[in-house]
């Protein structure tokens, strides 16, 4: 079966990918900042991409069956969001996170 590996837009990935996996004997094909690859074991094989490569920063998501996604894990804080130190709640703006807080029992002055 063909599995996907998204790259997530990032076609220098994809075509180091692409040179890993050819230099491990692996028969693979490319459209865009996609990886197409027919094997079994992919989770496995893209772990030790990341890991050959010192990618540590990257992820791999099981998207479905047939795909995979590896990406960059980016905190939701670079994008102005707040997140609260308790339960991890997100929200947009210091007067949301201050009113959910309460819902913690947390009196703030």
């Amino acid at each position: 079966m063909m599995i996907t590996i998204d790259c997530a837009g990032d076609s220098d990935m994809a075509s180091e990918l692409q040179n890993y996996l050819k230099k491990h004997q692996y028969d693979v094909e490319t459209e865009e900042s996609s990886v197409m690859l027919d094997a079994s074991d992919v989770e496995k094989i893209l772990g030790s991409f990341l890991k050959d490569n010192n990618r540590t920063e990257y992820s791999i998501r099981k998207i479905d069956s047939k795909t995979f996604l590896i990406s960059k894990e980016v905190p939701i804080e670079d994008f102005g969001f707040l997140r609260c130190e308790m339960c991890g709640y997100v929200v947009s703006s210091e007067e949301e996170l201050l009113v959910h807080r309460r819902a913690h029992g947390i009196q703030l002055l």
